[in-house]
């Protein structure tokens, strides 16, 4: 017995089968080649994610995925090598807490151990915040702000 699928089915499927997220990550080559500007690239990974949450968890979890070969997510421990912050890290994604919009504030929430990431060299706090702010504006155009929340408090002060 033959099973007939409705072209409106079908493409429905396809739709959510082909659904990707925007997301904007560091080209390291970019980035050594130059003069340090221009190195934040807009790709996609897989998955169609539209709460503040899943945005932000999508692109650290997901982030190997990137469509673009040549972007790297700068979410892994190998992001700090080199640093006095690489002895023990884990992925920024064991840090995360969540987010959310606050009027217009997105806010990322994170626990003091993501400190590793966001407050590093500036090279690694380029390619981090970068990445992160740069995904948010794609998927929140609306949003005028970014915050960092570290333990429940707003964190406004960096280092490098």
């Amino acid at each position: 017995m033959k099973t007939l699928v409705s072209p409106l089915i079908l493409a429905l499927m396809t739709s959510v089968a082909l659904a990707d997220m925007p997301v904007v990550f560091p080209d390291n080559k970019k980035f050594a080649e130059g003069d340090g500007s221009d190195f934040l690239v807009v790709s996609s990974i897989p998955g169609d994610f539209k709460t503040p949450e899943g945005v932000v968890g999508a692109m650290m979890w997901l982030g190997d995925q990137v469509r673009n070969t040549d972007l790297t997510a700068p979410f892994s421990p190998a992001a700090l090598k080199g640093t006095s912050h690489f002895e023990g890290a884990h992925p920024l994604g064991a840090y995360y807490r969540g987010a959310r919009i606050d009027g217009e504030m997105f806010v990322i929430a994170f626990s003091r151990e993501a400190m590793r990431y966001l407050n590093n060299t500036v090279s690694i706090q380029q390619a981090v915040k970068g990445a992160l702010e740069g995904t948010v504006k794609k998927n929140f155009p609306k949003v005028e702000s970014i915050a960092y929340e570290i333990d429940g408090k707003i964190h406004t002060e960096w280092d490098a």
